[in-house]
């Protein structure tokens, strides 16, 4: 009877496993204001495992995005819930380039403004997150 249990669960197991693989991949927006959007609401929802697929692959991206992490985690639950809430509001979109862009935006809850710098690499939108900390719009 036990061997039976075990046999259905593996049964079961093997087709929910092989009915979630497949072609169900994430793909990112090919739209920069698009995924700058995803990557706004991830944060402003807290899956932070979601919104650092933005982040450009450097050092000082994801030390910065691990700091807003922690910042995140230390809200208490109220924040949270205020963050999940919160509307994105654009104030602008500046494409400056075919693979740079900038969004200045700000949420419903809390009504500060701040800049996201997306880059296209490889056909992907990019979140350069250190240039919302510096400001700084390096040349390529």
């Amino acid at each position: 009877m036990l061997m039976r249990f075990f046999t259905v669960v593996f049964l079961a197991c093997f087709i929910l496993l092989s009915g979630c693989s497949g072609n169900n991949e994430y793909q990112k927006p090919a739209d920069p204001l698009e995924a700058g959007r995803e990557f706004i609401r991830f944060a402003l929802d807290g899956d932070m495992r979601k919104a650092k697929l933005y982040i450009l692959n450097e050092g000082p991206n994801y030390r910065l995005f691990e700091n807003i992490e922690k910042k995140y985690a230390a809200e208490s639950p109220e924040e949270k819930d205020s963050f999940k809430s919160a509307s994105i509001i654009i104030n602008k979109f500046q494409s400056l380039d075919d693979s740079t862009a900038i969004i200045n935006y700000s949420n419903s809850f809390k009504k500060e403004n701040s800049e996201i710098k997306l880059v296209k690499i490889n056909g992907e939108w990019w979140i350069d997150f250190k240039y919302t900390f510096t400001g700084e719009n390096e040349p390529k």
